[in-house]
């Protein structure tokens, strides 16, 4: 894993689903330690898994 300095960063912007384009709530329910610890979360409407700027993680 490589760590990057934009993974240290706040988002403050809205975030949208990749997939399907479903706005993210601004209060999140982290699903796993990836997302407690960088951010992120998993879309309620698809189940895809993002990072905390709406990019889709793999």
């Amino acid at each position: 894993m490589s760590i990057r300095i934009k993974d240290f960063g706040i988002n403050l912007k809205t975030v949208y689903c990749p997939k399907c384009n479903t706005e993210q709530p601004k209060i999140r329910k982290p699903k796993g330690w990836k997302e407690i610890l960088w951010g992120g979360n998993t879309c309620e409407n698809c189940g895809c898994k993002m990072d905390k700027y709406g990019k889709e993680r793999k």
